[in-house]
């Protein structure tokens, strides 16, 4: 059950930032989802910028092992309710109530719920292991650009702006299922109030272009400015203006009728997309939720079983990986000091670029560093 099929999600806006990791990709070819592993342009790592006044203070490159990836969502999405529609799956287009879904769960061995209404998600207890900031720590602006000069080294970049926030581009596919193109995705992440806070949630998709030029020739290093002279929409939804509030809830929820649900995604783990670790979050659960089916094919999937298939996700992939997200949008010294250190240090480098891929791996060069 979702709220829009697949025509209805292409003609739309863009719904995120996505990068995948190896790790990730190499799940969804597992599942026989990975329709774009060949297509796609690759992200060998990522080169780190901080600037002041246009010009870079700081530098360096980091290298994934394997490459990474990213793919409009509303090519993914449309993509793969076709693939389930094709399966014989049931596709319900609805926005249900909680009396609603609390009545559908009724007749089905096991719901798992990934989006919410607030109703819906007040069905899921805050975690009380967890301290999360009362409101969002950026104000986000997202577009999809084309004509943007390449990277020369299939890099992402992820330029720093102290006081202001953080300005993260890298390439990416975008289009119709069967007509993708490249396309570079621009996410601005600023801080509330700061130099970079200036789109405005009712401006139009031209308003937007001409703001997010306009503050990339006024923070960018020139060198780095220069890329996106000539760049322009790909769409008339290529833009997104927003901001998300940091969650972290109880995996399992409780419906009116006392009726267990299980929940996965962002309704349990949600982050900042600075992290780049929303839709890895949401792919590994996916996977994680289906194996332990797989493991007890008959049942029953009562509240235990969802407390234990959980668990493993939420300690392996979640919490690292909001641990690490909370990290890049507000290092603390230990860390501040290891990113300029990198500049000297390709092999730690490496390991800050490997950590956007595999979140636990920060705590193997300093547990001083997390929160």
């Amino acid at each position: 059950m979702t709220d829009r099929d697949a025509e209805a999600i292409l003609a739309g806006t863009v719904t995120s930032t996505q990068v995948k990791f190896s790790p990730t990709l190499d799940l969804e070819s597992g599942a026989g989802l990975g329709f774009w592993r060949t297509s796609a342009p690759n992200i060998e790592g990522i080169r780190f910028t901080m600037a002041i006044d246009r010009t870079a203070v700081a530098g360096w490159a980091g290298r994934f092992s394997r490459p990474a990836q990213s793919v409009d969502q509303r090519t993914v999405f449309a993509r793969w309710l076709d693939e389930f529609l094709a399966a014989g799956g049931d596709l319900r287009i609805a926005v249900p109530s909680v009396t609603e879904v609390d009545r559908a769960a009724a007749d089905y061995d096991l719901t798992v719920v990934t989006r919410a209404s607030r109703e819906l998600a007040a069905c899921f207890d805050n975690d009380p292991a967890w301290t999360v900031p009362p409101e969002p720590q950026r104000r986000l602006a997202v577009l999809y650009l084309d004509g943007v000069r390449p990277e020369p080294h299939h890099l992402g970049c992820y330029t720093a702006l102290p006081e202001h926030g953080e300005v993260i581009s890298y390439p990416g596919l975008t289009g119709r299922p069967g007509q993708e193109r490249r396309c570079e995705i621009v996410l601005f992440e600023a801080r509330p109030g700061g130099a970079l806070d200036v789109f405005d949630q009712h401006g139009t998709p031209s308003q937007r272009l001409r703001q997010a030029k306009q503050l990339i020739d006024q923070h960018l290093p020139a060198e780095l400015a220069e890329r996106y002279r000539d760049a322009e929409l790909t769409d008339a939804g290529a833009t997104l203006v927003g901001a998300v509030t940091p969650v972290m809830r109880r995996p399992v929820g409780t419906l009116p009728s006392g009726r267990p649900v299980l929940g996965g995604g962002d309704v349990v783990c949600r982050m900042d997309p600075g992290g780049a670790q929303g839709a890895n979050n949401a792919v590994q659960c996916a996977i994680r939720y289906a194996e332990a089916i797989l493991h007890h094919p008959g049942g029953p999937y009562d509240r235990d079983w969802m407390e234990w298939t959980a668990a493993p996700w939420l300690s392996a992939v979640a919490h690292p990986a909001a641990r690490w997200t909370a990290t890049v949008l507000d290092p603390p010294p230990a860390m501040r000091e290891m990113m300029l250190a990198a500049q000297h240090d390709s092999t730690l480098a490496d390991a800050f670029a490997a950590a956007f891929a595999r979140p636990s791996n920060l705590a193997r060069f300093t547990a001083d560093a997390l929160p």
